[in-house]
């Protein structure tokens, strides 16, 4: 073969690996892809909670993505909490960084919880938003995709999406408490 034989990206003489999409010798083309989702089984509306579950095909350094139709507060624990990220909401944006580049392994689990005050439409969506990205200590941009939605039906007389409030024999919105302590009488 000699010096004019080829060599494969890993310098093998004649060999077969090659450069995948993530730009990896002999990788197998997941290493710079990241997907984020509701955990729809987290969901706590008493508790004011959700969880964002993730899948990383590479060690995670920053994060930010939107949540629709919650009234968001923060987040904490999960990987990111694990590994001391600073997880921040406001509006609908979620932002997780770490002040010394500290990363979330490669692997899959839960994120972070984000926790939230009400619920504010009919429908949670998690999404990219305008500005959404997952990257790493280098600043690389991994291909993300950011899926799920919860659905929380109608909101209750009161306009809580997970109240008990229900319109009296007086067209008065009341909680069932009022119903059976005999306060819809209509003023008679």
């Amino acid at each position: 073969y000699g010096d004019n034989a080829a060599q494969d990206c890993a310098g093998v003489c004649e060999g077969d690996s090659t450069i995948d999409d993530c730009g990896v010798c002999g990788g197998d083309g997941t290493s710079c892809l990241a997907s984020l989702s509701l955990d729809i089984d987290s969901f706590n509306a008493t508790e004011g909670t959700v969880a964002v579950l993730y899948d990383f095909g590479g060690p995670v350094a920053g994060f930010q993505f939107d949540i629709t139709g919650l009234a968001l507060t923060g987040g904490s624990g999960g990987a990111a909490g694990d590994v001391g990220m600073t997880v921040s909401a406001g509006g609908a944006t979620v932002l997780g960084f770490s002040f010394d580049n500290s990363e979330v392994a490669a692997g899959s689990g839960v994120l972070t919880v984000l926790s939230f005050s009400a619920v504010t439409v009919g429908t949670t969506e998690l999404s990219l938003g305008n500005f959404g990205a997952v990257t790493d200590a280098q600043g690389n941009v991994y291909t993300t995709t950011a899926s799920g939605s919860i659905n929380h039906g109608d909101p209750d007389c009161s306009g809580d999406y997970y109240g008990s409030a229900l319109v009296d024999d007086c067209g008065d919105c009341s909680s069932p408490d009022d119903f059976n302590s005999g306060q819809d009488d209509c003023g008679d």
